[in-house]
């Protein structure tokens, strides 16, 4: 429930969803994960970045983890230096590719995991199963559908900037 407002409610009794309405919900998502990440002591980059891993099955390719989250490097970089500074994650140049490195989480960060991370991935599997087969795939279809419709609409408005200097955070 969004503070003075009812969850569900539509911004200003307009009989169908706006542009405002999915704002608010993508809003209530976001604090959502990041009470998820602020509850594990961790940034919500360094978050995402041990759900990556865990999924992955304890390793990763850094670059991998900057592409599906939409982020630049640095900032990967950054949030997995944090990680290493913790004693969770050790980064590995990948002996199949020397450009790429290989974050795998330590023994400690296994135990942070199994504590913090997989019971959030299990919750958030939940929710989502709660969801009928048909709505979770019309969720997925649809807002994936609003993201390359936003990003088309977002090029055109910077036509001349190139899609690596565009901030890599869709």
């Amino acid at each position: 429930m969004t503070e003075g407002r009812p969850q569900g409610a539509l911004v200003q009794g307009a009989s169908t969803p706006t542009v405002r309405d999915m704002d608010i919900v993508y809003q209530e998502v976001d604090r959502l994960y990041y009470e998820i990440s602020k509850g594990c002591g961790l940034s919500e980059t360094a978050y995402w970045i041990l759900v990556d891993i865990v999924v992955a099955g304890g390793s990763c390719a850094q670059g991998s983890i900057a592409t599906c989250h939409s982020l630049s490097r640095q900032t990967v970089s950054s949030a997995i230096k944090s990680l290493v500074t913790r004693g969770l994650v050790t980064l590995e140049r990948d002996e199949e590719n020397r450009r790429s490195k290989i974050a795998t989480l330590t023994p400690e960060g296994r135990a942070f995991c199994a504590e913090k991370v997989k019971p959030a991935i299990r919750a958030e599997q939940r929710a989502f199963e709660a969801l009928s087969p048909r709505d979770r795939t019309d969720l997925v279809v649809l807002i994936r559908r609003f993201v390359v419709a936003i990003d088309a609409e977002i090029r055109a408005m910077h036509p001349d900037t190139p899609e690596g200097e565009r901030g890599g955070d869709v």
